[in-house]
């Protein structure tokens, strides 16, 4: 679904990703892990277009992504969140989720100007992060929980067919984590997903293959219970 191959990117003498090769199978979830520094933010950078590689290459279902901007890669199919959760503060959940399920073609202002809300695909998208009750709460007024599960929701709500996932539990306690993970797994099978997080146990637990990061190159990419036994792994990232 999603290929990077020898994907390099350089900022004057620092080498922040170093020929990295990581591959996305069709419907899976997939993490992505490493210490800090280990170059898992520009790899989702470079493969959203916020930043264009060194070198390498980038192919979602065959296609070239290098030089192409964030906003044709998202309607090419490939969606993403971020690490800071990014929301107008004055506008309800509604009016966020009907920028994200609008026609690619429609321009912000005809949204708006439209009478049909789209109530349907709105609620569908609500009901899938738990946020059917807050449609018409302003998002500055969320919980910090539910402002992530808004970040999540816009995503879908684009209809990717991939979707990179930066740290979507950082800052969440114990029991907003379990809802995240909760909706995560939820998407196995109908989207394929890269989640970028720190919380080990939360990767480990949904992924079905983990790519480990390390001073910005590949170290190992393999099954979650074959990642947290690699004596490397331990050294670097899990300090055992």
């Amino acid at each position: 679904m999603l290929s990077v191959e020898g994907l390099t990117k350089k900022f004057d003498s620092v080498v922040a990703v170093d020929d990295v090769d990581m591959e996305l199978r069709s419907g899976e979830i997939h993490g992505l892990i490493g210490p800090n520094g280990a170059g898992k933010t520009t790899t989702v950078n470079l493969i959203t277009g916020e930043l264009t590689p060194t070198s390498g290459t980038i192919e979602f279902d065959g296609t070239d992504l290098v030089g192409r901007s964030p906003s044709a890669i998202a309607r090419q199919g490939i969606g993403r969140s971020f690490q800071v959760v990014q929301y107008f503060p004055e506008m309800t959940v509604r009016k966020h989720l009907r920028l994200a399920v609008r026609d690619s073609t429609e321009t912000v202002r005809s949204v708006f100007n439209r009478q049909e809300d789209y109530g349907p695909q709105i609620r569908e998208v609500a009901e899938r992060v738990h946020l059917e009750d807050d449609l018409d709460t302003v998002a500055k007024n969320l919980a910090h929980g539910k402002k992530r599960f808004l970040d999540i929701a816009m995503v879908l709500g684009m209809d990717s067919r991939v979707i990179l996932f930066d740290e979507p539990a950082a800052g969440l306690n114990q029991s907003e984590t379990d809802e995240v993970k909760a909706i995560l797994e939820n998407l196995r099978g109908e989207y394929t997903v890269l989640i970028v997080e720190h919380d080990v146990d939360l990767v480990r637990s949904i992924s079905d293959r983990i790519t480990v990061l390390h001073n910005g190159s590949v170290l190992t990419t393999d099954t979650p219970e074959n990642v947290v036994e690699n004596p490397q792994v331990k050294e670097v990232y899990l300090g055992e």
